[in-house]
């Protein structure tokens, strides 16, 4: 019998999963279905909204993405990490506090509310419909990555395959997530948070061990790489390096600012104060686990070299090295990794979808039913279009996508800046646009398309607002019904 199925391995995976569903449920039962219709009202402390935006934020793709990419191209990935540092050291500096204010003043509960919110918009106004639709198409994308996670985490931790064990992982994630619902999702991050902090320490310390076991064999593995292996600049030029970085900072910027799942995070803080007092343990926690796997996956070159499928090499590592009750602890951090990502885009889906179907009278669609809907359609979605792809493309192409076309619009609302409804509905869509149209020529590979698509969709909303401030200066008896731009959106 293979290790996996240790009765030790089976019985940590089984303890840490059911304190899962005993989180969520703890969520659930702490919230009251008041705060649940308004996020405001859930008050999150600091070390809440940090650790679960923070893993939400991770996702699937540090235990399965991050350890590919150093396994097979080495220290230059390191590059990620850094420039998604930098773009969240100026989110930080000016978003989510104010994000905080203003979901606070809007009421709102999405980012369709937020970007909506004074411009009399109804459901079915393109501004909302569009910003509605990206999330949960974007968001779609993104969880099949998980489900993609998933299905290489069956194979590595339990060595099946098929896709009824996919199924069946979906399956748990479902269940908790409608049990939970948000502040279930909130509870259930923050403790598989704390999980893969530990799960951390224990893979890169193991594997650290085995390397310097054996420093021969190590660096015998290490040299068969290739020369750029152990170069931050990867073989590359300093100009491409410092191209890389600043394409993934404005993604990480752009990811803070479009991606729902973890902006509720902010909406739901207690507090500004208490929003800008998270900042640490958010960036804390998402560089600690993501730098330090992009390592794991460059020391297990030199450990286990020849995988087949780098982006297991986590399990399949753990399964070799590790005592039956660690293997069963790790497996049980990288089910949470993927997981607690998951949870928390069935949840933002739940609520984009809502806003689609609409919430008045004989609209109101059951949360678990939305769950249970939306999480089959992305695990058939992933097991039929998904093929061979990997964490990482599927993954970083819906998020930069969402923030081409979303992050504009948000930083325009919170930042006050002029705009009118028609302005910000040009921006998400020329913000999209260009990311699609940059993605689609293939020099996204050298700046992500985020990079392009969010300045592009500010300036569209700064050079309509103008236009439109200017004609109806020069033109005073046009219509009423023209609304002229203006700096909060009230």
């Amino acid at each position: 019998m293979d290790i996996q199925w240790h009765p030790e391995a089976v019985a940590a995976f089984c303890a840490v999963l059911i304190a899962t569903f005993i989180t969520a449920w703890k969520g659930h039962r702490d919230a009251g279905d008041d705060a649940e219709r308004h996020i405001a009202h859930q008050r999150l402390n600091r070390w809440l909204v940090g650790l679960s935006a923070g893993a939400t934020a991770n996702s699937g793709f540090v235990v399965t993405g991050a350890v590919g990419l150093g396994y097979s191209y080495g220290l230059y990935w390191l590059l990620l990490p850094f420039g998604w540092f930098l773009g969240d050291l100026v989110f930080w500096r000016y978003f989510p506090h104010r994000i905080n204010a203003y979901g606070a003043q809007a009421n709102a509960t999405t980012l369709a509310d937020v970007i909506g919110y004074g411009l009399r918009v109804g459901r079915f106004h393109p501004l909302v419909i569009a910003s509605s639709a990206i999330v949960v198409l974007c968001l779609g994308g993104y969880t099949m990555a998980q489900w993609v996670a998933g299905q290489k985490f069956l194979e590595g931790a339990f060595g099946v395959s098929g896709h009824w064990t996919l199924l069946v992982f979906a399956a748990v994630i479902v269940a908790y997530t409608s049990l939970g619902r948000f502040r279930g999702s909130v509870y259930a991050d923050t403790l598989q948070a704390v999980t893969r902090m530990l799960g951390t320490l224990v893979a890169l310390g193991t594997v650290s061990w085995w390397a310097m076991a054996d420093t021969a064999s190590f660096a015998q593995n290490i040299g068969t790489a290739g020369d750029g292996f152990l170069s931050i600049l990867g073989g590359g030029t300093v100009v491409s390096a410092i191209g890389f970085v600043l394409g993934y900072a404005a993604a990480s910027l752009g990811f803070g600012l479009g991606q729902p799942q973890v902006t509720t995070r902010y909406l739901a803080a207690r507090s500004p104060q208490e929003t800008r007092a998270a900042q640490w343990i958010y960036i804390g926690y998402v560089q600690c686990t993501w730098a330090t796997m992009t390592v794991f996956g460059v020391l297990l070159r030199g450990v286990m070299p020849g995988l087949t499928d780098p982006e297991k090499g986590l399990t399949v590592f753990a399964s070799s090295a590790l005592p039956p009750l660690l293997v069963g602890f790790i497996v049980a951090d990288i089910f949470g990794a993927i997981a607690s990502t998951a949870n928390s885009l069935l949840v933002s889906m739940a609520q984009a979808t809502r806003d689609l179907l609409g919430t008045g009278p004989g609209h109101r669609v059951p949360f678990w039913a939305l769950s249970l809907g939306l999480g089959l359609a992305t695990m058939l979605a992933s097991a039929t279009l998904a093929g061979d792809a990997s964490v990482f493309t599927l993954a970083i192409s819906s998020v930069s996508l969402m923030a081409a076309g979303l992050a504009p619009a948000v930083a325009i609302k919170v930042l006050r800046w002029p705009h009118t409804a028609l302005s910000l509905t040009v921006a998400v869509f020329a913000g999209v646009a260009a990311a699609l149209a940059w993605k689609i020529t293939g020099l996204s590979n050298a700046i992500n398309e985020s990079a392009i698509g969010i300045p592009l969709g500010l300036i569209a909303n700064y050079a309509l607002t103008r236009r439109i401030a200017a004609s109806m200066s020069s033109a005073p008896q046009r219509h009423e019904s023209e609304a002229k731009p203006v700096p909060d959106g009230r």
